[in-house]
């Protein structure tokens, strides 16, 4: 088409920001100057039309200039600190006054000599809901000089909704268009408003025009950052459905890697709960139908051969019993003849034994005769060993009381002490110790009082002299202190003073000194003995060495005494024992002969051995007897054995019947159960009977010993769930099959995660289906991912050629530009520019592969690239949101980002080819 101006006519916002109506028209050349104070909004209105209107974007940098950043384009998070906006708060407003439900529309109409435009935009957004309906529209009417309108609002002035404000406008007179996506809006408004023939074209209109948006042109900053930011974002970058696409597949890809790990995860579980679930109800049945099945199998064998051992045993019983009849009758005859033998030699034994008591008779009482005589001489010679020790006994009490009675005589020779005398007199040599020791302790503390008192008035004395002195030092300072005509006149009355207050002092103290001689001469008058001692200090230690003395002999005295009255008791004792001695030899022994005794037993002894007996005859019958007695015990245990091992016998049958039926029992339990755990055999293995288990259960002891049935059920809630401490279990179990679609397995696992079969305990679904479902859903998921690697990879490589040819553009424009700077100017001039490019976010060796057009393969480029994108795929802050994961995108693999423009001026006074940099400081 021909080349035209569009100018701006009019600026309009209904329900938008913090206006409902806002219609702004513009000069007749489309300038439109806005004034106001700081922070009163006039960058957030310029941001309401520009850039959004350009190219209909409405990413986050739309809506936040370069406020002195180093970047124009630079984001921060949403809603953050930094106050960054997005379109939602640019819609819905901010702060107090912010809706949480609006729709509303952006708008400007432009106008040239051929036609006239609206370009606009309209969106719906609500606080919480994912739904986010954006509309874009353009409207063109060819005839310049009509009045364009549009219609945004009902009679009411809401805003209409996207299908109301196509039906309201349907009447259009022109061309009126309602974009849904923002590519369609920016491939129409690129070729029919505009007339670009590229629409990057568009996208670099945009970048101007939010240059002219920033605090640079809007408030007057100065700094050079922007303009250099404008620069490069100035020049061609990649084709943004490349970026599309790369970022596009790498999330895919990330994706579907997320969901094969989720896959494998699960697949794991099912693998490890079968693992649980079978080990542990191993441990169950090995409790309840194993070791019992075991022990009774034991028991059984046990039995049958205890069944056999009887069986021998009873037949070795009867042919013993056959083997003992003979012997017992023998020994009964025997017996028989050995009793009448004993009949008669008893009479025989009686006569021996009554001539033997005779003997036995005379030798005890010729056995007491001679100790009788023996413990007479005895008794004499003790009788007169105990009166020797009495007469020396005597005499040493007797010295003893002749010490006592000089310390005796000393006590009462001090007559003076009266109050000593009174004591003692009269007294027992018991009674006076304690009563003397009793007096001087009495008289100690006597002395103890008046040497105090004599203290006390010591101090006294020495305290009267100290305030006489204090009172001339006072009469001294008073002088001192009052010598002058103003104060002389009192110093009669201090002096006075003076004397009486210490003279009180004094006085208190002399009344204190006659009160404590007082009772010194009391105390004297009292204790008549007291002055003696003090005239005499050693008084005191005389009587007490010979009470000291005194309590010594008294001891010594006391025990004499007792050994003096112990040896009469002995003595006593003794002569008793001499008169029953004496009385007994006369009435008992009278006339006793030795010699006459002594014939008396020879003559019975010879009557003795004249009756003669067998002496082995008892023996021979009680020996008899034994036999007779073993082998009719052998009989009756023999007959006892025969009689207990049959009923062993028949027990041991009914025994091993009952053992036979329980262990069909157990089988059939065992067999039953094995079948409930089937579903969950692992590793092949396969249980079916009872007897293959209990094999399978001797190989597999420790495993099953180490996996306890009780905590099965929580084994089984911590495979399918096992939340960590923000509550979250991204590898659920339920949560895996119910995002795959396998809904019913989900809710039997949420429902209840274990359920009991049996004496068993299993999960409450198929777990050989969920194992194969997740089997099926991981095939076919890495077949997937085996084909989006396969893209992912071209679209990598699709994006590296472009890059490496952009940069190389890029780098290759500077030298054009310095031409251009240099083209006309002189030397003399002095002054001359010139623009580099310099790596920022990449390392040099990336830029150096990139524009190098004969290399194959660039690995560096390659690296960085797909460490761009890792981190991008990784970014869980834009994971969930399109919109800001694809401006996230265009920032990482925007190429024109990863280097800085510097621009660079030689001075008319610097040496030739000398430059210095020019930045915001410079400037």
């Amino acid at each position: 088409m021909n080349r035209e101006t569009l100018t701006p006519v009019s600026f309009h916002l209904r329900n938008f920001n913090n206006y409902t109506t806002l219609d702004l028209p513009a000069s007749e050349n489309g300038n439109l100057t806005l004034i106001g104070e700081n922070a009163a909004g006039k960058t957030t209105l310029a941001n309401c039309f520009f850039p959004m209107l350009i190219d209909g974007s409405i990413a986050t940098p739309s809506f936040n200039p370069a406020k002195g950043t180093d970047r124009l384009d630079k984001t921060t998070t949403r809603n953050s600190a930094n106050d960054t906006r997005n379109f939602e708060g640019m819609l819905l407003g901010w702060g107090r006054g912010a809706m949480k439900v609006r729709t509303g529309y952006s708008y400007m109409l432009m106008h040239s000599q051929k036609r006239q435009i609206i370009v606009g935009i309209g969106a719906h957004r609500a606080v919480g809901e994912n739904s986010k309906p954006t509309w874009w529209f353009v409207a063109i009417n060819e005839n310049p000089d009509i009045e364009l309108k549009i219609r945004t609002t009902d009679s009411d002035g809401n805003s209409l909704e996207k299908d109301a404000f196509i039906i309201n406008n349907e009447d259009f007179d022109g061309e009126f268009k309602v974009f849904s996506q923002v590519g369609e809006f920016q491939n129409y408004v690129s070729e029919k408003v505009y007339g670009f023939t590229n629409p990057k074209s568009l996208n670099q209109l945009a970048i101007t025009y939010r240059l002219l948006a920033s605090p640079i042109l809007t408030a007057g900053n100065a700094r050079l950052t922007p303009i250099l930011e404008a620069m490069k974002n100035a020049q061609e970058g990649i084709d943004t459905q490349v970026i599309d696409f790369v970022a596009d597949t790498q999330r895919e890809v990330n994706r579907k890697n997320a969901i094969f790990e989720r896959l494998s995860r699960a697949e794991k579980k099912l693998k490890q709960l079968k693992r649980e679930i079978f080990w542990r109800n191993l441990n169950r049945l090995q409790e309840i139908d194993l070791e019992p099945y075991g022990d009774s199998y034991q028991k059984l064998a046990k039995q049958k051969i205890s069944k056999e051992h009887d069986q021998k045993k009873l037949s070795e019983y009867i042919r013993q019993l056959e083997t003992l009849q003979p012997l017992l009758e023998q020994t009964e005859i025997q017996v028989q003849s050995l009793q009448e033998k004993v009949a008669r030699q008893k009479s025989i034994k009686e006569q021996r034994k009554d001539k033997q008591d005779n003997i036995n008779s005379i030798n005890r009482q010729l056995i007491a005769y001679d100790n009788l005589k023996k413990q007479y001489d005895k008794q004499q010679a003790e009788l007169q060993t105990a009166q020797q020790k009495l007469e020396k006994l005597n005499s040493n009490k007797s010295d003893i009381e002749q010490q006592i009675m000089p310390l005796r005589n000393s006590l009462n020779n001090l007559g003076y002490l009266t109050q000593l005398q009174k004591a003692i007199q009269e007294k027992e040599l018991v009674q006076l110790v304690p009563d003397v020791e009793h007096y001087l302790r009495k008289i100690k503390n006597l002395k103890k009082d008046y040497d105090n008192i004599l203290k006390s008035q010591s101090h006294l004395s020495e305290d009267i002299q100290i305030v006489t002195e204090v009172r001339e030092k006072m009469d001294d300072k008073i002088d001192i202190r009052t010598n002058g005509p103003m104060v002389g006149r009192i110093r009669p009355g201090l002096h006075q003073d003076n004397l009486e207050v210490h003279n009180a002092g004094a006085a208190k103290m002399n009344l204190r000194h006659a009160e404590l001689e007082q009772k010194r001469v009391d105390l004297l008058e009292n204790n008549s003995d007291l002055q003696k001692f003090l005239d005499n200090e050693s008084l005191w230690q005389q009587i007490k060495s010979i009470v000291d003395q005194l309590k010594v002999l008294m001891d010594d005295l006391k025990n004499i005494s007792n050994e003096i009255e112990n040896q009469r008791r002995i003595g006593n004792v003794i002569q008793k024992g001499i008169d029953a001695s004496v009385k007994t030899l006369q009435s008992e022994y009278k006339d006793f002969e030795i010699e006459t005794q002594k014939s008396r037993i020879a003559g019975l002894q010879k009557e003795i051995d004249a009756l003669v007996i067998d002496p082995d005859l008892d023996e021979k019958l009680i020996t008899a007897k034994k036999d007779q007695v073993k082998f009719q015990a052998t009989e009756r245990d023999l007959n006892n054995q025969k009689t207990v091992t049959k009923t062993n016998i028949v027990n041991a049958v009914n025994r091993i019947k009952e053992l036979e039926q329980k262990l069909q029992e157990l089988a059939n339990s065992t067999e039953t159960n094995l079948k409930i755990l089937q579903p969950y055999m692992i590793d092949n293995i396969e249980l079916e009977k009872i007897t293959e288990t209990m094999k399978f259960l001797d190989s597999h002891r420790s495993e099953i010993r180490n996996n306890s049935f009780g905590e099965l059920s929580e084994k089984i809630g911590h495979i399918i769930r096992n939340n960590n401490e923000n509550g979250i279990d991204p590898y659920a179990l339920d949560s895996i099959f119910e995002d795959r679609g396998h809904t019913d397995i989900a809710s039997a696992m949420r429902q209840q995660r274990s359920v009991d079969q049996g004496d068993l305990r299993v999960v409450n679904f198929d777990i050989n289906r969920a194992q194969r479902l997740i089997s099926e859903d991981k095939e076919n998921v890495g077949k997937s991912l085996e084909q989006l690697n396969a893209g992912n990879e071209a679209a990598q490589m699709t994006y590296i050629e472009a890059a490496a040819h952009q940069i190389s553009d890029q780098y290759d424009l500077i030298e054009g530009y310095n031409k251009m700077l240099a083209h006309g100017v002189q030397k003399s001039q002095g002054i001359q520019l010139k623009v580099s490019l310099k790596p920022i976010s990449v390392d040099e060796k990336v830029i150096e592969e990139a524009r190098d057009d004969a290399l194959t393969e660039r690995p560096a480029l390659l690296k960085e690239v797909q460490q761009r994108l890792d981190r991008l795929a990784n970014d869980v802050k834009v994971a969930d949101d399109n919109d800001q994961f694809m401006e996230e995108a265009h920032q990482l693999l925007d190429i024109r980002q990863w280097s800085d423009f510097q621009i660079w001026i030689h001075r008319k006074q610097a040496e030739t080819g000398e430059f210095e940099l020019v930045d915001d400081k410079f400037v």
